[in-house]
């Protein structure tokens, strides 16, 4: 009975941000946009909520969390009913092929939520950092302890183990199958995200592609279930795009505020996404250089940003003295061809996908060139993403799975580029080739559903488990 409770109250916490979404979100066309940062809001705020209680010395109660999270979704409520606004539906595809690759993606991210529901943890480090961690709070109530230096992975942001501890005291035991409903959500929510920007920067043909990219891509499938924070951080970097390029277009504080406090967010998920706070800033320095973005709102951006994602810090220099762990093996970064053309050279991680980015990138780039850096879209994209993927080729590319942190914008650009690729080809070029693209399409749809799903041949066998007999499955398989 109370595993189901669990389940319930894990809905309300994602329910009771909506309002606040729909209310700051305040002219959305499109009912994804508003359902996007109600995910990221009340995934953050349940986190920021039991931060704050830790650091005022009030141990993790189920009861005492919970309703004050609930009071302060409550002026989102009263807001959203005196703003007159109402719900606003994601808007269904216009055209057959847009229809289809729906389609394609709710098989896939189907595939995804089934592994993640079905399955323990079981990767390294989502059993050894993020899942301990959240049991070892959930145990002792509060923040794992910050002695000295030597310490590591208790410096690591916590917003994802924080839910985790939510998960484990709603239900009363270690309910990994729940927990790993927020990270899976998280994941799963890039894909609406690459749409979304992509839809904005182009056009909605842009978006679909961006996301069918995204999630035909073998590297998304690997980890979107597996409890890692890269796509979860991924969701939320991605999300200060698409608010960085609405401030950029209506100069609105509402999107400033988002903006950055969903970029705070990411540095609460991963410390990698430090990176991005610097590029959020400079991105609203351009927009005031060219009269798209006021200094006020430039200064509510980075002020919620820095309220959001610098605490976590400070407290990491004061008991630790670091503000990240040295856990980044920079020694071993691999400064080579094959590293900076990673995305063609490593077709079994990225498939198709990474042909279209490399191009992609390269013609975006020689766009700017050519219009003097005055396609705006263009800019957004590349600088929310090639800095970050020079720091990557600098310091950690000896594990690809860190690209993962700003693909989806990179699907973006990469759909929008695909999109006028095609509309390109001569009339009957198109006719000629859309059976061959829509057959590759299903069969990498085929393969990515396939992959996504983990120990098979258990589940055939024995499809009814219980928890006992998962745990033996992954001790023994892994």
């Amino acid at each position: 009975m109370q595993t189901l409770l669990a389940w319930l109250l894990t809905a309300i916490i994602f329910i009771s941000a909506y309002p606040w979404a729909v209310w700051l979100v305040d002219d959305a066309e499109d009912g994804w946009l508003p359902l996007l940062p109600a995910l990221a809001l009340s995934t953050g705020g349940l986190a920021l909520v039991m931060f704050t209680q830790s650091l005022l010395g009030i141990p993790f109660l189920v009861g005492s969390i919970t309703l004050v999270y609930l009071a302060l979704a409550i002026p989102g409520w009263l807001l959203w009913w005196r703003s007159g606004r109402t719900i606003i539906l994601p808007q269904l595809p216009q055209t057959r092929l847009a229809w289809l690759a729906l389609i394609l993606l709710l098989l896939v991210s189907g595939a995804i939520l089934l592994n993640a529901l079905y399955w323990p943890f079981s990767r390294d480090d989502a059993l050894a950092i993020y899942h301990f961690y959240g049991q070892q709070m959930a145990q002792s109530g509060t923040l794992a302890p910050l002695p000295g230096l030597d310490k590591l992975y208790e410096a690591y942001p916590i917003l994802i183990p924080l839910n985790y501890t939510y998960a484990y005291l709603a239900s009363g035991w270690i309910n990994e199958y729940l927990a790993r409903l927020t990270p899976a959500l998280l994941s799963l929510g890039c894909l609406p995200a690459a749409f979304v920007l992509a839809k904005q920067l182009h056009s909605a043909t842009a978006g679909w592609m961006a996301a069918l990219l995204l999630a035909l891509t073998p590297a998304f499938g690997t980890w979107a279930s597996s409890g890692y924070v890269d796509l979860p951080m991924a969701f939320f970097y991605t999300l200060a795009a698409i608010f960085s390029w609405r401030l950029w277009q209506r100069d609105h504080w509402q999107d400033a505020l988002l903006a950055g406090l969903i970029m705070g967010l990411a540095a609460f998920t991963k410390n990698a996404a430090l990176i991005g706070i610097p590029l959020l800033a400079l991105w609203l320095l351009w927009g005031v250089a060219r009269n798209h973005i006021r200094w006020r709102n430039l200064g509510l951006s980075l002020l919620a940003c820095g309220l959001i994602a610098a605490p976590w810090y400070i407290r990491n220099l004061l008991q630790a003295g670091l503000l990240i762990p040295n856990t980044a093996w920079t020694d071993q970064a691999q400064h080579t061809l094959d590293t900076l053309l990673v995305f063609i050279t490593r077709p079994g991680t990225y498939s198709i996908t990474g042909l279209l980015i490399v191009a992609s990138v390269l013609a975006a780039a020689g766009m700017l060139i050519r219009t003097r850096f005055q396609v705006a879209s263009y800019l957004l994209l590349l600088l929310w993403t090639l800095p970050f993927f020079a720091a990557w080729w600098l310091f950690v590319s000896y594990d690809p799975r860190f690209l993962l942190l700003f693909l989806p914008p990179l699907c973006a650009l990469a759909g929008i580029w695909a999109v006028i690729g095609w509309q390109e080809l001569p009339a009957g070029w198109r006719r000629w080739l859309l059976i061959p693209v829509l057959l590759v399409a299903l069969l990498l749809t085929a393969q990515a559903v396939w992959e996504s799903v983990e120990y098979k041949d258990n589940i055939l066998r024995n499809p009814l488990m219980d928890d006992a007999a998962k745990h033996e499955v992954i001790s023994r398989e892994s």
